[in-house]
């Protein structure tokens, strides 16, 4: 009986190991969408490297995996460099819920001050603060941020979509719950 704990703790760190192995690999070639994922497995696994679920962190902000940053934030509070990526990880979640609040109920963002960053959901919610957005629908919501030529164009189903406009044509889609 003895072995074969063994062996299930032998296998689980050997496919932890692969994991780290994939993660690291994805992340020196800037291929995000897989970092992600293997950073994820690892978060799952029990990973407590903090280095490591900061990267995680980094990468699945970037492909809009906001919702797992809520869990993976937790577990980022033994150096200041990991409560700081924790209160990044926060705003980012925050910023998220609350232009949802705008976009479903219409709420007033400008009373919030929340630490600002280069991510697009920063970048969005400080322009619904400050009002810096043309009005194209109320029911369903549909606002444009930007100029003619480089815009954001926010509307809502069931889900925030964000799509970004360079000279009239869609060069990527974002899609949040």
């Amino acid at each position: 009986m003895k072995w074969l704990l063994a062996a299930v703790i032998g296998w689980t760190l050997l496919g932890a190991s692969d994991d780290a192995t994939n993660f690291l690999e994805a992340y020196k070639n800037k291929d995000v969408q897989r970092a992600c994922h293997f950073g994820r497995k690892l978060f799952h696994a029990g990973t407590k490297d903090e280095k490591i679920l900061i990267a995680t962190g980094q990468v699945c902000a970037e492909v809009d995996y906001i919702d797992f940053l809520a869990v993976l934030q937790q577990r980022l509070h033994s150096s200041r460099p990991s409560r700081e990526a924790a209160v990044y990880f926060s705003s980012l979640i925050l910023q998220k819920r609350l232009i949802s609040q705008f976009m479903f109920e219409d709420a007033d963002l400008s009373a919030y001050v929340l630490p600002r960053s280069n991510h697009l959901l920063s970048r969005v919610f400080e322009a619904i603060k400050k009002e810096e957005f043309i009005l194209i629908s109320l029911s369903p919501k549909h606002i444009q941020i930007g100029s003619k030529d480089d815009f954001l164009d926010i509307y809502t189903d069931k889900m925030i979509h964000i799509d970004r406009y360079k000279e009239q044509q869609k060069i990527q889609t974002h899609r949040y719950r």
